[in-house]
């Protein structure tokens, strides 16, 4: 993939290094993500309200396997082709990129500073807070809708699994339109087919409710699941 250098904006971010990334690798993930962060933020954090997702945080094997969709162009995104043609785009930038972003925490709170925290640490900081609209719903039937139909899959909270997406942090914007796409068939979702699965069985008003919950939990610390619990050791990556 063609390369730029985007000088300092990463110094600060709160990185945690991948099982099985070496620093090299993340250093090659972070040039190949170069031309990536116009669109999808310095800091992985999308943009413009959700027209780019926020990439930031989401498990790696869930972003090698979107990034493999579109290099077969199963799924549709025009933008995205160039960037990901072949001979852009190799089989280990894609492993390097994911485990680049996948690193990437952005902070749902307003940091607690120092009186020695400097005023450029201060703004850095305040850039990395990422909190997403809120969706006017409701949110105890929100839960509920997602503790039965999209908890296995996400996990709790919708903090991700290792193969889906977390969804905890993620624009309400894009979310709907990918359920959108889901109805209409233009992506597969829990099936193999496009055009099947749980969002057939749902209410549009259970969609909506399910962005009040995520959105109305966004800024709180993960539940600790009990032990023996279904839900325990359910490998979350929270974004």
């Amino acid at each position: 993939m063609c390369r730029r250098q985007l000088g300092a904006w990463w110094v600060g971010v709160l990185v945690l290094l991948p099982s099985g990334a070496s620093a090299g690798q993340l250093e090659n993930g972070k040039d190949v993500y170069g031309p990536c962060a116009a669109c999808h933020g310095a800091n992985g954090e999308g943009g413009k309200g959700g027209e780019y997702p926020r990439l930031a945080g989401q498990p790696p094997v869930y972003l090698v396997g979107q990034l493999k969709l579109y290099q077969e162009r199963k799924r549709y995104n025009v933008a995205m082709f160039p960037y990901t043609e072949p001979r852009e785009l190799s089989e280990a930038d894609m492993q390097d990129v994911a485990a680049y972003l996948t690193q990437i925490t952005l902070p749902a709170k307003t940091p607690v500073f120092k009186d020695t925290d400097s005023a450029l640490d201060r703004l850095l900081a305040m850039e990395r807070v990422l909190v997403v609209p809120r969706v006017a719903g409701d949110v105890e039937n929100g839960k509920a809708t997602f503790k039965r139909s999209c908890v296995s899959c996400h996990g709790p909270e919708g903090r991700g699994k290792k193969n889906n997406p977390v969804l905890l942090g993620q624009y309400p914007d894009y979310l709907q339109r990918q359920v959108d796409a889901f109805r209409k068939g233009d992506r597969p979702h829990d099936k193999k087919t496009a055009g099947e699965g749980v969002f057939f069985k749902l209410e549009q008003k259970d969609v909506v409710d399910i962005f009040a919950y995520l959105t109305a939990i966004q800024d709180k610390d993960p539940e600790v699941p009990a032990a023996g619990s279904s839900t325990a050791g359910s490998g979350a990556a929270a974004e």
